[in-house]
């Protein structure tokens, strides 16, 4: 069970210059994912799970599933752009946008020129039971969206990565 963690910065052209891996996955928080135990939302400590916790256990559902995973957050919007371009390189990814997904144009452009790359959009809470405007400008491009499972929700996509790397491959 590993996970490799890629650093914050990235040449976006590592999608074409590096090895594609088609069985891999790449797990893409941002903003807010590095403070999820400090958070001000009323959420006790004890009721959020440690990010560690979270790659320690997809880690295990990705080697269960014959997959590799590959980690990254940021908190800057260019970063996440160009890890979405460098990610072509890989079978899927599962992309936690934190409130980016409620108004980035810049990242829906950057997920619509890898449209050959599937991405599963997934959200711990359900942002929908929050206020009107929290809605997802990126769903559309998604091959899943799932919002409001907490933790389980980034084991579900996972396993969703996993079928559509599946099919990639008919």
């Amino acid at each position: 069970m590993s996970c490799t963690f890629l650093p914050e910065i990235v040449d976006p052209a590592d999608g074409r210059k590096l090895t594609h891996e088609p069985n891999s996955v790449l797990l893409l928080r941002g903003p807010g994912h590095n403070l999820m135990r400090e958070r001000a939302d009323g959420a006790s400590e004890d009721s959020l799970t440690a990010l560690q916790t979270i790659e320690e256990r997809l880690a295990k559902v990705a080697e269960s599933q014959g997959l590799k995973l590959y980690a990254a957050q940021s908190n800057v919007e260019g970063y996440l752009i160009n890890h979405i371009h460098a990610a072509r390189r890989f079978g899927c990814i599962i992309f936690s946008p934190g409130a980016y997904c409620h108004y980035s144009y810049a990242l829906y452009d950057a997920l619509l020129q890898t449209s050959s790359t599937p991405w599963l959009e997934v959200h711990i809470g359900n942002m929908y039971a929050k206020e009107d405007f929290r809605k997802s400008v990126l769903a559309p491009l998604c091959s899943g969206f799932i919002v409001g499972c907490g933790a389980l929700g980034y084991e579900m996509a996972m396993l969703r990565a996993k079928e559509l790397i599946a099919e990639r491959k008919k």
